[in-house]
């Protein structure tokens, strides 16, 4: 049985499905992919996969960077130790360190995970795999800032290496070994990781699976807990899916020339976007076309692993989303 059929067959009770729109899933994708390399994707409802498949040469299994998807599992890793009382989303970073400089003392780890810390979106260290995290923190605490702490929206990947230093010195403990006790291991991923350095890019370094990925929106979809494993509080997930910003103007979004998701805002580790007037939907999306997305009203969790460039992939991600929206009724209501 194919895929889709198997998709069907399983979700059919209590009343059937619309088949036309999981079979133009599969259709648009045998189309796409192959001109990107080929692809993965897989879509699950809870702990049921209801789609899976991979395309263009690529196996279920392939790992790729993901890039700027890495943030919602470094999220999960810092959101972690806040639960644990390690770290506060509204400390000020030189809470814990101590030698950060005074003109960016009103940054707090919410700040920097919500892009509004107002410190420059990227650095030259941050692609610097034979440094450190603490030397690569140094030189973005020595830059100045481009807008005031909690003014504006500065996509980019400076903070999250910050958070991560942060998370280092609280702890006593490596990133590396951050993410391993407090992802990797309690949820069974095998591959997912930064690889060998100890300058990890904590907003944009790792490589995953569309099956570990997938894992971790599970995570997030059932309140922070899957497979008898708590992770995350209530409240911390819930924070994940709040808008962070605050109001702060978009200065630079990496949605400002994507159509209709040019008003897409930041929670933790995601973004989230009004889809249809009403309906909120979360993606964590990376610069290759890596597209993870949550809708919380049908419980679904999305993983599109390719290899290509987010602004082709874009039209693509908001097609699947779609279909999927139209195929599977909502469960509940969000506000």
């Amino acid at each position: 049985m194919s895929p889709l059929l198997l998709a069907l067959a399983v979700l059919s009770a209590p009343a059937p499905l619309p088949s036309q729109p999981l079979a133009e899933v599969d259709s648009l994708l045998a189309q796409a992919l192959p001109q990107d390399g080929g692809g993965v994707l897989r879509v699950a409802q809870g702990s049921q996969v209801l789609f899976e498949k991979a395309y263009g040469g690529y196996r279920l299994d392939d790992a790729i960077p993901i890039a700027a998807g890495t943030q919602l599992l470094s999220v999960v890793v810092l959101l972690h130790l806040v639960d644990a009382q390690q770290l506060a989303l509204d400390g000020p970073v030189s809470t814990v360190l101590h030698n950060w400089p005074q003109d960016k003392a009103a940054i707090t780890l919410r700040m920097l995970l919500a892009n509004t810390s107002g410190l420059p979106p990227t650095a030259d260290c941050l692609n610097d795999r034979s440094t450190t995290l603490e030397a690569c923190v140094k030189a973005i605490a020595a830059a100045p800032l481009r807008k005031e702490p909690g003014a504006a929206v500065l996509y980019g990947g400076t903070g999250f290496q910050v958070a991560g230093r942060m998370a280092e010195v609280a702890t006593g403990k490596s990133w590396a070994e951050l993410f391993r006790m407090h992802l990797t291991t309690p949820l069974g991923l095998r591959v997912t990781g930064f690889g060998r350095t100890a300058n990890p890019r904590v907003a944009g370094g790792a490589q995953s699976t569309a099956g570990e990925y997938g894992k971790v929106l599970e995570l997030l979809l059932q309140g922070g807990e899957a497979n008898g494993v708590r992770l995350l509080s209530p409240a911390s997930v819930e924070a994940m899916f709040q808008d962070q910003s605050r109001g702060a103007p978009l200065v630079l979004s990496p949605y400002a020339l994507v159509t209709g998701r040019e008003a897409s805002r930041p929670g933790l580790g995601l973004w989230l976007d009004r889809t249809d007037g009403h309906n909120l939907e979360a993606l964590c999306q990376g610069t290759f076309g890596f597209t993870a997305w949550m809708d919380r009203e049908r419980h679904l969790g999305g993983v599109l692993l390719v290899r290509s460039d987010f602004r082709r992939v874009a039209p693509l991600e908001q097609q699947l989303r779609a279909l999927f929206r139209s195929a599977i009724p909502a469960k509940t209501t969000t506000p």
